[in-house]
């Protein structure tokens, strides 16, 4: 099993690939090519091609959540005549904003419709549940909220019967990869909290050990004490490999190496992993 970052902040490895605010993962598993999450569509064709890969080849694209730096790439793909079946939470379609001090409501949604993607002949797998995607690939569905400290950003609203009211992220999921010695998890920007993500594996898995979390933990902008107890958290549940991403943040970065040492990292475009 093998994860590509396709799209990341950051291009750390190589002339010609683009880096760009968003995420994207290519998982290649028994002959398969899943995609997890899009970017905002600038940079993934190009990384995909400049990195030996052709669109075609991508049958099935999974998204975490429903925000345009995820989602945007959708629209490469239907620009580029791909066909393929995409995989969401029902949520993904709501119409997300993010409050801006002195500016508004600004729309931070998926930039495709239902609409659109059903008239270019994508076929829709819309679940809230856990779904298994392709064989050793399941996500995760909606993730329960359990604990008091990993909070949904006050900046972040959905759209709703005319109404601006605050997004609860019901669309927010993971990816969980059996590497056969434990679970890799793939995270878009776990809104939902790293920590409730993992637990909530726990039970998909039937508490198998978690060997790797790859992806965005969302806490830029979360204050220290969240930070501090996320750390402190995953120390409890242990994962061998952490490798950050996108809205993790400077500052937990540091944090979590401090708490975790050598096993945290950050990644970048071109970055592979396999298990």
């Amino acid at each position: 099993m093998k994860i590509t970052v396709l799209v990341e902040n950051n291009v750390p490895l190589s002339v010609g690939l683009t880096g760009e605010h968003g995420l994207s993962f290519l998982i290649e598993n028994e002959g398969e090519k899943v995609l997890f999450d899009t970017g905002q569509g600038m940079s993934l064709l190009n990384n995909l091609q400049r990195l030996g890969h052709k669109p075609e080849e991508v049958k099935k694209v999974v998204l975490s959540h429903g925000h345009y730096d995820h989602t945007g790439g959708v629209k490469a793909l239907l620009a580029a005549g791909v066909s393929f079946e995409l995989i969401a939470h029902p949520g993904v379609f709501s119409e997300k904003l993010a409050l801006f001090p002195g500016a508004g409501f600004r729309p931070i949604g998926m930039p495709s419709s239902r609409a659109e993607l059903e008239s270019h002949g994508v076929t829709l797998r819309l679940e809230s549940a856990a779904a298994e995607i392709a064989p050793g690939i399941t996500a995760t569905g909606e993730i329960p909220v359990r604990n008091d400290f990993e909070k949904i950003e006050p900046v972040l609203f959905v759209r709703e019967g005319g109404s601006e009211i605050p997004d609860p992220l019901a669309d927010d999921q993971a990816l969980i990869l059996n590497s056969g010695k434990g679970a890799v998890v793939l995270l878009g920007c776990a809104h939902r909290g790293v920590v409730n993500t993992l637990r909530h594996v726990a039970e998909i898995t039937g508490g198998a050990p978690v060997r790797a979390v790859i992806g965005g933990f969302h806490l830029e902008r979360a204050p220290e004490d969240q930070i501090q107890k996320t750390a402190a958290a995953l120390k409890t549940l242990d994962p061998q490999t952490i490798r950050t991403a996108h809205c993790t943040g400077l500052p937990a970065l540091f944090a979590l190496k401090r708490e975790l040492g050598d096993r945290v990292s950050p990644c970048g475009v071109g970055m592979t992993f396999e298990f």
